[in-house]
């Protein structure tokens, strides 16, 4: 696809974030919603200056990954869905895997090894973005006290984080545990896929 229409696809994208920016009614969702922009454009730069020609669905994937992550879950309501949902955490440490994979697996494909190795190194490297961004919780409460590791429930008449339902330990295996099966999810049906395709 010509990058053109890459670039408005970005912009399109770009205005469905500031439409769920106006229901999500938070200043921290402004800040997600810029970061999110700014990673489709690098993500886009990559895309130009590698020549990866990447299919627009996995610009899709990674907006996906990104509004879901953070103005979806931790905007305030009708969103929030960290706050009201316990799962909904958990549901996004599986699905997102799933949806990197398909990206990492893209790439990794272009190499001249074989299927396994491909496999083994597209799990190895979502893993290990995965262990960076739980890395990054704990950086982040243990400097900040921001409460990012451990599930909790939001009181949105004071705003703040109240009652721990998982204790943050607990919460980073379950994390790193549900990722890991949704990376094997990935290989599994794509494994599947090509072998049907034989």
């Amino acid at each position: 696809m010509k990058l053109k229409n890459k670039r408005r696809v970005i912009i399109g994208l770009s205005g469905i974030g500031l439409i769920l920016l106006y229901f999500a009614r938070s200043l921290s969702s402004i800040a997600f919603l810029l970061v999110t922009i700014g990673v489709l454009f690098l993500f886009h730069y990559v895309d130009h200056v590698y020549k990866f020609d990447f299919p627009l669905k996995y610009y899709f994937y990674l907006f996906l990954i990104m509004v879901f992550g953070s103005i979806i879950g931790a905007g305030l309501p009708p969103f929030g869905f960290y706050y009201r949902w316990e799962l909904y955490d958990k549901f996004l440490h599986f699905v997102s895997p799933v949806l990197l994979c398909s990206i990492v697996f893209f790439i990794i494909n272009k190499l001249d090894i074989t299927l396994k190795w491909k496999f083994l190194l597209t799990v190895s490297i979502v893993m290990g973005i995965l262990a960076l961004f739980e890395l990054s919780e704990f950086a982040g409460d243990l400097l900040f006290d921001f409460k990012l590791q451990g599930v909790y429930i939001f009181d949105l008449i004071n705003r703040e984080k109240v009652e721990s339902i998982l204790n943050p330990h607990m919460d980073t295996m379950l994390d790193l545990g549900l990722g890991f099966l949704g990376c094997l999810s990935y290989v599994v049906y794509k494994w599947t896929h090509l072998a049907l395709k034989r």
